[in-house]
């Protein structure tokens, strides 16, 4: 029974061809590992880093991988909780555990001689960010902030020289990391178990608590042009949105909304920091700022999923592309987004261009990336989504349908992207500065040609309305 109860759940969540893949890259991921030469130490900073990023994700993008026709079928049949908990935790480790090996994987290399000690605290990693999802999702907002800081801080500790931290690995204290890790995943395992064994409950309390929530704050817009309506919700609005997996429409939704404003001040005290950090050069090892700013770059490409994941999903066609031509709201909408995304990163691209002024090459490549290049990939994200995978937000914690390899698709924007810093970074490495500076102006020129192109074509841009139409946008 268990075993035909973890084979339904797992085909009801996942295509056979996704599944075929992930496999793919799973053994991929595990033969270059023990087949690549050690690093020269750009470990210390990438495993952390990553570490800390995969600590971050199953708690603030999604929830447990339900869905709707469990409310009226799974969750009714006479089941022991404790198989119907362990084919869900399958499923999360499908979702979000495996994906730390596939990044992580690749650091093997640096870690042989604490080969056995890293597996064991690889192994209880994986386990503990299978189960943070489980654990959090039922959580009020501020709470799985507080606990995601909390476990990145404690990932990032290592940068101080704490030794009991999970990423400890990398800085030569095997055996505390796994001490660390090893308690963790006690912990966190049991709690998840718990968490999915009631999963029914859970879901209930959940979505009652959300339905009867009130409103904060009443927006009019009353007396406005289309353009300045339109500008008030999405330039002067930022959203973040993070689904189950992050794989597209498949999974879970939460979102979060902020004023621009506020982002502006966040971003500058951080800028502030940025720019102190890198332009005093503090005492750090060698070629650390040229590394810290690779993981920068990698890390901004990937934060363009969730600022485009809610742009069309939570748009409502009877009421948007009702008041004017739906061609000049498509593009309003984009053009407000991408604006008010430049203006978000704008002062760590000043501080980036401060720093190139001042002689870090690799700092005038960040700032064109922030600048230019994530607010343009955000329009070829949602062109290229909206084509291939198109869903529209109805129902939170609920994953709306079976998660499929065309879901992967929607990460092909940013692949060119991450190749490009990488071959920037690593002529950089090799001193040809000239070709690197080359380069990253020429993505930039590129990517941003791409995006104007993709919202100024009329026909693709009825093509993608018939789309969405098509995929059942209300």
């Amino acid at each position: 029974m268990s075993y035909k109860l973890l084979k339904f759940v797992i085909l009801s969540r996942f295509s056979k061809q996704l599944l075929g893949v992930m496999l793919v890259l799973m053994v991929y991921a595990l033969f270059v590992s023990f087949e690549t030469g050690s690093s020269s130490g750009i470990y210390y900073y990438y495993g952390p880093a990553f570490l800390a990023f995969f600590m971050i994700l199953p708690i603030m993008s999604g929830g447990i991988a339900v869905l709707k026709s469990d409310r009226d079928f799974l969750f009714t049949l006479p089941l022991k909780r404790t198989d119907l908990a362990f084919s869900l935790f399958v499923v999360q480790l499908l979702s979000f555990g495996l994906i730390l090996i596939y990044v992580l994987a690749y650091s093997f290399s640096s870690l042989r001689s604490v080969l056995i000690l890293a597996l064991v605290d690889f192994i209880s990693l994986t386990l503990v960010i299978t189960s943070l999802g489980p654990i959090t999702y039922s959580l009020k907002t501020p709470i799985r902030v507080l606990l995601a800081a909390v476990l990145a801080a404690w990932s990032l500790s290592v940068f101080l020289g704490f030794p009991f931290s999970p990423a400890a690995i990398y800085s030569g204290h095997a055996v505390y990391a796994v001490i660390s890790s090893v308690a963790l995943a006690c912990v966190t395992v049991p709690l998840a178990f718990r968490s999915l064994s009631r999963v029914d409950l859970d879901l209930m309390k959940t979505f009652t608590r959300f339905s009867s929530g009130q409103v904060k704050h009443v927006r009019r817009f009353s007396g406005m042009s289309p353009n300045s309506a339109i500008l008030a919700e999405n330039f002067f609005v930022v959203e973040i949105s993070g689904r189950m997996n992050s794989m597209g429409g498949g999974g879970s939704y939460r979102s979060g909304r902020f004023k621009l404003y506020k982002g502006v001040i966040v971003t500058a005290v951080l800028a502030a920091l940025y720019y102190y950090a890198f332009g005093f050069k503090l005492s750090l090892p060698l070629h650390s700022q040229e590394i810290a700013l690779f993981i920068l770059s990698i890390y901004s490409i990937i934060l363009v999923m969730f600022f485009t994941m809610g742009i069309l999903g939570n748009e409502r066609l009877w009421l948007g592309f009702m008041t004017r031509s739906p061609i000049k709201y498509l593009r309003a909408i984009l053009v407000a987004k991408s604006l008010s995304m430049a203006v978000l990163l704008s002062p760590l691209a000043i501080a980036s261009f401060l720093l190139a002024v001042h002689g870090n090459e690799q700092a005038l490549n960040f700032g064109l990336l922030l600048l230019v290049v994530i607010p343009s990939l955000m329009i070829i994200v949602v062109y290229i989504s909206a084509f291939l995978n198109p869903f529209q937000i109805k129902e939170d914690l609920m994953m709306p349908g079976q998660l499929n390899l065309k879901q992967m698709i929607s990460l092909l924007p940013a692949l060119p992207a991450w190749v490009l810093v990488a071959f920037s970074f690593g002529v950089l490495e090799a001193g040809f500065v000239t070709l690197a500076l080359i380069v990253t102006i020429l993505t930039a020129v590129i990517i941003g040609a791409v995006a104007v192109a993709l919202l100024y074509n009329k026909s693709l841009g009825m093509r993608l309305i018939d789309r969405l139409v098509e995929a059942g946008f209300v």
